[in-house]
């Protein structure tokens, strides 16, 4: 596997499902879910530290994924999009998914024999001396990347998280901003293109879930992470058959949601509407 491009996190669940639906489509086994078999087999010594120093390699450790707001302004989707895709064999298949990340989803594309494209990915960005406690300051230290992020691609949305609970030994060092395509990358489209014959499925995935955020006036949003996800349950699928759109829960939506509706621009003999 060729090594990921800057400006994606190897340990997100992005980077490591795709790596994992990949190496089941190849048929190889997945035994590096942190995309670094060195750490991996570095673990069990560092297990044996105590748990300052364990904490501290676990911080300086995730710190070497992010990269500098100076980066940030760089970012290159279509190196992101074209890495993540070429980790799929080159080949045709019947149905594919494109969507944000989903652990059931993904068994069922491996189920399946498809491939999984992501529309959202982890992009951890440089922040020392961070108070994981304190959501305030995030929101305000983290303008300038949002801002640089934003300016390096116009389709992307970009999402600030701020998660003492789970990430707290990383919001030491860095801030997290999940990058979400409004529009399909370059790369993905052509993947796309090239391995879906006339009449194949393309799933839609999409999450039906609310939670606290707040969206700055700069334009990307802020979400502070509660101690109980109430929503995480509330997920649907939808199916995009050569121009008609087939609603497949994964999981109960709220009552009164429906699947938004959305129009295909393929027809069964493959040309565009």
């Amino acid at each position: 596997m060729s090594s990921a491009p800057r400006g994606i996190a190897r340990f997100d669940s992005a980077a490591a499902m795709v790596g994992a639906l990949g190496a089941c489509l190849h048929g190889k086994p997945f035994s590096s879910p942190s995309g670094s078999p060195l750490l991996d087999r570095s673990m069990p010594l560092i297990n044996l530290l105590p748990r300052f120093a364990r904490e501290w390699a676990y911080s300086i450790g995730g710190a070497t994924e992010a990269i500098g707001e100076r980066a940030a302004r760089r970012l290159d989707i279509e190196t992101i999009a074209t890495w993540l895709a070429d980790r799929y064999p080159r080949r045709q298949y019947p149905a594919a998914f494109v969507g944000s990340s989903n652990g059931a989803l993904v068994h069922l594309a491996a189920a399946m024999g498809v491939p999984w494209l992501p529309q959202t990915f982890l992009c951890p960005v440089r922040a020392p001396g961070s108070d994981p406690d304190d959501a305030a300051a995030g929101l305000r230290d983290g303008r300038h990347a949002r801002e640089a992020l934003l300016a390096a691609d116009g389709r992307i949305a970009v999402h600030h998280m701020h998660d003492p609970n789970q990430d707290r030994l990383m919001l030491r060092t860095m801030s997290y901003y999940r990058i979400k395509q409004r529009a399909l990358a370059l790369g993905f489209r052509e993947f796309l293109l090239r391995s879906l014959p006339a009449g194949a499925t393309l799933y839609v995935a999409y999450a039906l879930c609310s939670g606290p955020s707040r969206v700055s006036a700069s334009a990307p949003s802020f979400s502070l992470a509660r101690r109980v996800a109430r929503h995480a349950r509330n997920t649907s699928v939808a199916a995009r058959v050569c121009g008609n759109i087939w609603p497949v829960m994964a999981a109960p939506a709220p009552a009164g949601i429906r699947p938004p509706q959305m129009r295909s621009r393929l027809k069964p003999n493959g040309a565009s509407t």
